[in-house]
């Protein structure tokens, strides 16, 4: 990635508005695209690589954001992709399971841009 290139992110949200507050709140800083769903997701890594994927945990009934991310992973394009989860789940250990899942980061709803960066830039530049 050369210096003046904004990271690109693939956000999949099922609800519209945190769709528009995702893509409100990463403009500028970063290149998004924002889906609603696993469909548009497998679409848009079939035409795009990404460096970051936000990934909202209860898209559908048919797919979570866990088994979503196992999917894009099988592509050797997208195979070392990083990932944050996106999601209502907060309790105690929470976090740590979804880390154990293979995300990379994990930010709880509701978030603010802060809380969005940050888990961003600690997945694009592991300490």
């Amino acid at each position: 990635m050369t210096p003046s290139e904004n990271p690109r992110i693939l956000a999949v949200e099922d609800n519209s508005e945190t769709q528009l507050l995702l893509e409100h709140l990463l403009k500028g800083s970063y290149e998004i695209d924002v889906v609603p769903g696993v469909e548009g997701a497998m679409e848009a890594v079939e035409h795009s690589t990404y460096d970051v994927l936000l990934l909202d945990i209860n898209l559908s009934d048919e797919e979570t954001g866990t088994e979503l991310l196992h999917r894009i992973r099988e592509r050797d394009e997208m195979s070392d992709a990083a990932a944050v989860a996106l999601t209502a789940y907060a309790m105690p250990g929470d976090r740590e399971d979804f880390l154990t899942k293979g995300f990379d980061g994990y930010v709880s709803k509701p978030f603010t841009r802060d809380d969005l960066t940050q888990a961003i830039e600690a997945t694009l530049n592991p300490a």
